[in-house]
This record gives C-alpha cells, structure tokens and sequence, in this order.
C-alpha cells in the first residue's frame, strides 16, 4: 500500500513538473512573439517616417530650383538635420550632391577625346588620393571595359571576360553602366583599401556624362578638374559656401577664372545638379531602419522623382 502510495506521488510530482515545463514553454513562446510583433511594428512604423522624410526632400529639392538656378552647400537641401524627434525615436539624414562627385559611368563615353579628357580628371583623382600612375591608368582602363558594351579590351591594362573567367571563382564583365560603386569591389585592379579611399568622391549615375558641380565637389574631385591646382582653388572653396558660382564662365574667364588651358573643358564643369542621394536613419522602439534614396530633379522644370532606393548600400 505505501508502495503504490510513493508510487502516486512520484507520478503527481512528474505530471506537475511537465506542467510547469510546458506552461513555461507557453510562456516563452507568447513573449517571443509579443516581441517579434512590436518589432515588426517599429519597423513597419520607421518605414512610414522614412516615406514621409523622403516625400518632404521632394518638395524641398522642387522649391530650391524654383528659387535660384545654380545648387550650392548654403542650400536648404545640403542641411544636415542630427536630431529630428518623432514619436518614440527619432530621425536623422543627409542630402548629398552626387553630382559634386565622379560619375564612374563618365568613362563609358563613346567619343574618344571625351573619354580621354574624362580618364585625366579621373586619374588626378586618384593621384591626389596617392595611388601610383601605374595602378591608376590600369584601374582607368579596366573600370571602362567593365561598363562598355564591347568585348574589347582598353589597351594592355584593361579587361573583358578573358581576364575575369580565370578568376576563382570565374565570372564576366556585365558590359553595361554600374548601377552602385560597390560594382568596383569586383573590377580588375581594386583593392578594398583603395576603394575606402575612393568611396567619399566617385558615384555611379545612370547617364553618362554628366558634368561635375564645382560649387559641391570635395576638395579633391575639385582639385582633379584642374591640371595645377594653386591658391585660387583654395579660395575657392573657401568662399563658395557663402558665394556660389552661378555662372560657369566666372571661372574659365576673367580675373577670378581658376579653370583653363589644360584643365577639365567646360563641358565637364557645372554649377547646378539634377541627381541627388539621401540617407536617412529611423530610429523608432527598438527598430531602426537606414535608406538611401536617388533622386533625380530634371533641368527642364519638370518634378524632381525617387528613381532608385536602398537599404544596403548606397
């Protein structure tokens, strides 16, 4: 009898510990899924800030030509905002000109003197970021049959499929404009260092050529655009926050001209853009969403568009 009574109790002890066990299961499972949802809710929420963000630079980018027609760093849309509060977190973003950077896909340009005045400025690009003439030109030359639509190489160092399917692993030369500059990573002659070092002055636009403007570019793609750069450069960007170019002849002619004989032609000069990127960062809860967002405001009046995003890279 007390046998089966021990025998009872040892069963009622296990039946009360796989309750426990299980209710606790339960218990986990319902919390995980609670936090699962409001997660995916902070999300879904920091998206919508994002969309409103993005709407908001449009019309900002739609008034500022409506405004003046030169795009300098005193604009409204090169303002940097850190700390903008929204409910239960908090946005911040960045305009940025991607015209004041080198168009990689300029060195697609189907006319051979414009291509040769695009490769210059492109390798004084990267010899004022101290990469030696030798791996500059080759990196010149492979990066145009990277985006060319034939399968010729671009003299003695450039490179098509024949190059690329030795590789390990093998793959080929999309033949066709770069859509990121990440696309660099995997171009003959890259280096991840190199790339670090040229990520801040290059972009990748879907057009070719386009033309740098001089009132946005970094000191060193500005630089690139003058065979000698001098003091003049230098008081250029000193000044041209507070007084932008309006006109590009005010600096190829006249007392103050900084661009020459010799320098980027004028073709390659602006002072307005049309392509712009914004990166923004939502933090909302516990969610936390970065965008890129490309836009692209016609010259001709028409209204500025979202033509690419990303949430990777930009």
């Amino acid at each position: 009898m007390k046998r089966q009574r021990g025998v009872a109790l040892i069963t009622a002890i296990l039946v009360v510990a796989l309750a426990t066990v299980a209710a606790t299961a339960i218990l986990t499972s319902a919390n995980i899924a609670v936090h699962r949802a409001a997660n995916l809710q902070d999300s879904e929420r920091a998206w919508w800030y994002a969309d409103g963000i993005e709407s908001w630079l449009l019309t900002i980018l739609e008034r500022d030509i409506q405004d003046n027609q030169y795009d300098g760093l005193g604009d409204i849309w090169a303002k940097p905002v850190d700390y903008l509060p929204i409910d239960e977190g908090a946005a911040r973003g960045q305009m940025t000109d991607l015209q004041g950077r080198f168009n990689l896909n300029n060195l697609a340009v189907p006319d051979k003197l414009a291509f040769e005045q695009q490769q210059q400025v492109f390798l004084r690009l990267l010899r004022l970021l101290e990469v030696d003439s030798f791996q500059a030109q080759g990196l010149a030359s492979a990066i145009r049959d990277w985006i060319d639509a034939d399968s010729n190489p671009t003299g003695f160092d450039g490179g098509e499929d024949t190059e690329y399917l030795g590789y390990n692993p093998p793959y080929r030369v999309p033949n066709r404009l770069m859509e990121s500059p990440t696309e660099l990573l995997a171009v003959k002659g890259m280096t991840r260092e190199l790339y670090a070092r040229l990520r801040p002055y290059v972009t990748a636009l879907p057009q070719v050529g386009t033309p740098i403007n001089v009132n946005t570019a970094p000191e060193a793609v500005l630089f690139a655009l003058a065979k000698e750069p001098g003091p003049l450069h230098k008081k250029f960007l000193e000044d041209r926050i507070k007084d932008p170019i309006e006109n590009i002849g005010d600096l190829t002619s006249g007392a103050n001209a900084i661009f020459g004989a010799g320098d980027a032609p004028t073709a390659m000069l602006a002072v307005n853009s049309s392509y712009f990127m914004l990166r923004a960062e939502i933090f909302v809860g516990s969610g936390r969403l970065a965008l890129y967002s490309f836009y692209y405001r016609p010259s001709q009046g028409a209204a500025p568009y979202v033509y690419a995003r990303s949430i990777d890279t930009e």
